[in-house]
């Protein structure tokens, strides 16, 4: 499984857009890391915001789906 995400994916998996998972950044509620110079969450991140079973189906029905793209 994938261990980071980028703004853009992180927001589809929240059903949320860019920016609004931006202001979750600002806010402070969510935490990210830079990954050649791009700003990337964590699957660490993730649990951290809505807990470890929550990002597990969250992330797993993301990637099945972005599979079957």
């Amino acid at each position: 499984m994938r261990s980071t995400f980028s703004l853009e994916e992180v927001g589809k998996m929240l059903d949320m857009d860019a920016s609004e998972v931006k202001k979750e950044i600002e806010d402070g509620h969510l935490t990210y890391s830079f990954d050649e110079g791009k700003k990337r969450v964590s699957l660490y991140d993730l649990e951290k915001y809505m807990g470890a079973e929550q990002t597990r189906k969250i992330t797993q029905e993301f990637l099945r789906n972005e599979n079957a793209e």
